[in-house]
């Protein structure tokens, strides 16, 4: 087999291929090893169908668990875990660290924690397995308690930073298709816009974002200057009957894209989502991303 074979992929293919970025999969081969190459004269990084599915295999046991640095030991003893195989250490001692960083109000902490696990791990195992449950936990703690409500808004504004920083370099070079992410919550930050905007530019999508979305009727004039290949709508309020029974249905029908809605809004109106026109997705960020992918892939709904 030549290196110039179709079935050989660059790295930017082997990474929309597999969800894993170019700089993770190179720290993977500096730092530990992991999925060497094939190389072309000029140095160039060409991945083989055995590396794509060693770079899949290596995603499963870090969805186990198991932290990068142990994974090449591993995967000379047994390829693929067994079903019941479960490493918590690892994703339990980060936010353990997150948590205690976030406590003494320490920006420069968290920014080190978050540079270097978005260097070794894929984002969307990094909002799975760290950034939603830390949320969730600050979710679930009682606004009476002294110091909560302080925690839970400092994360939220660091998170929303260090995506805006991110952001703003990601979107000058991407070529994917074109997204409206529009938050239906009135009032409040959406942390879910956040993550769900984080996963899609780390894909590649060009995206408009929404913080405060307008009325739903203007969405399609957005369409109609920049057409787009979905819109999605993120909330965690209940929406009012003037929404779910005119907005949304009016919307789902004038624009010849896909509607989408993520967050708890899912869970709060599911069957009057589907009924206006527009497909639910998971409450769970990362959840989400996997299925708008699965649907922009297909052109299916779920």
């Amino acid at each position: 087999m030549h290196a110039n074979e179709p079935s050989f992929l660059p790295i930017r293919d082997a990474a929309r291929a597999t969800g894993v970025n170019p700089v993770t999969l190179r720290a993977w081969e500096r730092r530990y090893g992991l999925v060497k190459p094939h190389r072309t004269p000029k140095g160039h990084r060409l991945y083989a169908p055995e590396q794509l599915q060693q770079i899949q295999q290596i995603l499963t046991w870090l969805e186990r668990g198991v932290a990068i640095s142990q994974v090449a030991a591993l995967l000379r003893e047994q390829p693929e875990p067994e079903p019941e195989t479960q490493h918590t250490s690892l994703w339990e001692h980060h936010s353990d660290a997150l948590l205690f960083s976030l406590a003494q109000f320490d920006s420069r902490q968290l920014a080190a924690q978050y540079r270097d696990l978005m260097g070794l791990y894929p984002a969307q195992l990094v909002c799975a397995q760290l950034l939603e449950p830390v949320l969730h936990e600050l979710d679930q703690r009682p606004n009476g308690q002294y110091g909560n409500q302080l925690e839970k808004q400092f994360l939220h504004s660091w998170l929303h930073s260090q995506l805006a920083a991110r952001l703003s370099v990601q979107q000058e070079q991407a070529q994917g298709p074109r997204l409206l992410l529009a938050s239906l919550s009135t009032g409040i930050h959406e942390p879910r816009l956040d993550l769900l905007t984080l996963l899609l530019s780390e894909a590649g999508y060009r995206l408009t974002r929404l913080d405060s979305c307008p009325p739903l009727s203007e969405l399609t004039l957005l369409h109609e200057r920049k057409p787009l290949a979905a819109m999605l709508l993120i909330g965690s309020q209940r929406l009012d009957q003037t929404t779910l029974q005119r907005e949304l249905p009016r919307l789902a029908a004038q624009v010849d894209c896909p509607v989408f809605a993520a967050g708890p809004i899912v869970q709060l109106h599911d069957g009057d989502i589907r009924h206006a026109g527009a497909t639910p997705l998971h409450s769970s960020p990362a959840h989400s991303y996997e299925q708008l992918q699965q649907q922009l892939l297909s052109g299916g709904t779920v």
